[in-house]
């Protein structure tokens, strides 16, 4: 038996009263584990095993990394209840783990993306913009993904400075002198193109305010969602779920309108 540490990405039912938990462990990477008699309302477990909780629990690893691993006893958990009452921050949590999970095979020790998702359910939880937090991981995860844009600099010249487009043809950006290279350029503006080059290489521990306009937040998630579908091939549920809740979001607001104008 061992002492393990993990952040919980999200939880199956197994039979009437089990469960199998989904974590990030802090040493082993991403690993599925048996939660015997979870599901009772009188466990120990029901409350320490719900989705985006930091875990310590006396289990055991699945033996020579296949099948599953098994939870004893809890040793202490750590949730985030700003998080957990808030569907919208949920929502893009369950984007940024779903892609942690999407990215990585069984059993590879993460300890950087340990860190780093620790760090953004902190952030969540004290009220960062969920959507940039997750624009963060999303382009950042598009490394392991394999896919990775350059970011850095203008590939027909080495250009670092300048006005920048973003080309799927040359995978990454590319300086005004070149445009004319692709008609199929995203047009993107340069603050866009700002922040996509700044959260490729950020350091979301130093980030304590986030400022963007709603106009460069549409622009960003639009560039990211074209990445993600026509290069990487992944379009998570839980992205629909998002754009779905914009929308509503959107409804209600000129619902609020109308009422006022009455």
């Amino acid at each position: 038996m061992a002492i393990i540490q993990g952040i919980i990405l999200y939880t199956r039912p197994y039979k009437e009263r089990d469960l199998l938990v989904r974590m990030l462990t802090e040493k082993a990477g991403l690993r599925t584990f048996f939660a015997r008699g979870a599901k009772k309302n009188n466990s120990s477990l029901a409350a320490a095993t719900q989705p985006y909780t930091k875990f310590t629990f006396d289990g055991q690893l699945p033996k020579n990394n296949q099948g599953l691993g098994f939870i004893n006893s809890v040793q202490g958990s750590t949730s985030y209840r700003h998080i957990t009452e808030d569907i919208g921050i949920s929502a893009y949590v369950a984007l940024i783990v779903k892609l942690i999970d999407a990215s990585f095979e069984e059993g590879i020790p993460l300890p950087d993306w340990y860190q780093e998702l620790t760090v953004a359910l902190e952030k969540l939880n004290d009220g960062l913009d969920p959507q940039t937090i997750a624009n963060i991981f999303e382009i950042k995860l598009l490394t392991p993904l394999g896919v990775e844009p350059n970011w850095r600099a203008d590939p027909l010249d080495g250009q670092i400075t300048g006005v920048f487009d973003y080309s799927e043809k040359y995978n990454g950006i590319i300086g005004q002198n070149h445009f004319n290279l692709d008609d199929n350029r995203l047009h993107l503006d340069q603050k866009t193109i700002y922040y996509l080059r700044q959260f490729s290489q950020i350091n979301l521990a130093k980030v304590h305010a986030i400022k963007i306009s709603p106009g460069t937040k549409r622009s960003l998630q639009r560039v990211i969602d074209y990445i993600y579908e026509k290069q990487v091939g992944l379009v998570p549920r839980e992205k629909h779920f998002i754009q779905q809740m914009a929308t509503w979001q959107v409804a209600a607001q000129k619902l609020a309108q109308q009422r006022k104008q009455q």
